[in-house]
């Protein structure tokens, strides 16, 4: 089964001139930024690079949850300060991760010390204590790139102390013009960031894979304008775990999956609603192709093929909080939103 985490890369935002990014251009406390969640099945066009490019997200949806709070604080303020002694800063970036870092202005470089995410009450702490992750190089311009080691220790749920070690590539790999809805921007920068570590759980070999595209308006504020991000733990008898989520400063109205074809009639019901037991039942129409259960940020919890009419679903590991369902039959899609409570 792979359960969906929250795992971002940092954003560590600037902000420049002449599509170049340079160290006085990082985030320090006292920036944020508020976020809406989008589609996250959005393409992340990957194959989208090189000078005077557009990335276009016309017509992408939103979930129409309340959007998240991206803010950054003193390292040593934070409830996990005591794990990143030697990070002057912790993003924390609301309903996601916490991200410790420096600003490094001898070396003119971003230091990236780790992390922290949680899921289902678990708190998993990633410090690059041994060798941290150089996040960013300055002036960083279109088509700069480099490979960095990191190595250091993984604090996982029932696993404990896990030594960890591999590589990141980041690049800034396109500039132009980024179409979110009816938002135009035409002076964007584009990082690209691949990070890959392995050790050893229970015997077996664990892969956590996370990679970003983060966009930067140049013309504008120096926090991301649009991030799209995923990631892929492989954590060998632990289970494997897996997300994907795109973030905009825009609040796009237009939803995900709540329009429905002439063609076909798609009924849908959760109950109860709100849900305080363990099980809550969703009703559907015969012939439903697939029922999806995404949290609020867009990650499927769970996906039932060819369901009954009438689907008994355990909520009971989940957590409090908005969570959408959505059906789909042919060329019909449509989605609920309900709440555990």
């Amino acid at each position: 089964m792979k359960t969906p985490l929250l795992l971002m890369v940092i954003s560590a935002g600037f902000y420049g001139n002449a599509q170049t990014i340079n160290l006085s251009d990082t985030l320090s406390s006292g920036d944020s930024q508020t976020y809406y969640v989008l589609d996250s099945n959005a393409t992340a066009y990957a194959d989208v690079t090189g000078a005077g490019v557009t990335w276009d997200y016309n017509s992408i949806g939103g979930y129409g949850i309340a959007p998240n709070i991206n803010s950054v604080i003193p390292g040593e303020t934070s409830d996990f300060g005591d794990d990143f002694p030697a990070a002057t800063y912790a993003e924390n970036f609301e309903n996601s991760i916490h991200t410790f870092f420096t600003n490094d202005p001898g070396a003119s470089e971003v230091i990236v010390h780790g992390f922290v995410f949680q899921e289902l009450s678990n708190d998993f702490i990633i410090k690059y204590d041994i060798n941290p992750l150089i996040s960013y190089k300055f002036p960083m311009t279109l088509g700069m790139t480099y490979d960095d080691d990191i190595q250091g220790t993984a604090t996982l749920p029932l696993a404990g102390d896990v030594a960890i070690e591999g590589s990141a590539t980041v690049t800034a790999d396109g500039t132009g013009t980024l179409i979110v809805g009816s938002s135009s921007y035409t002076d964007v920068i584009r990082v690209h960031t691949i990070e890959v570590s392995e050790g050893i759980i229970l015997g077996s070999p664990a892969i956590i894979t996370r990679e970003s595209y983060v966009y930067y308006d140049l013309a504008a504020d120096n926090m991301p304008v649009f991030i799209h991000g995923s990631v892929l733990a492989e954590l060998g008898a632990g289970g494997d775990f897996g997300f994907t989520a795109v973030y905009s400063i825009d609040n796009i109205t237009d939803m995900v999956g709540v329009e429905e074809t002439t063609n076909e009639k798609l009924d849908l019901s959760v109950y109860p609603n709100p849900t305080t037991g363990n099980f809550a039942t969703i009703s559907t129409v015969e012939g439903t192709e697939s029922l999806t259960i995404l949290n609020s940020l867009g990650q499927v919890v769970s996906t039932y093929n060819n369901p009954s009419t009438q689907v008994k679903v355990d909520v009971s590991d989940l957590n409090r909080g908005v969570y959408f369902v959505q059906a789909i039959k042919g060329s019909a899609t449509r989605t609920e939103k309900f709440v555990v409570k």
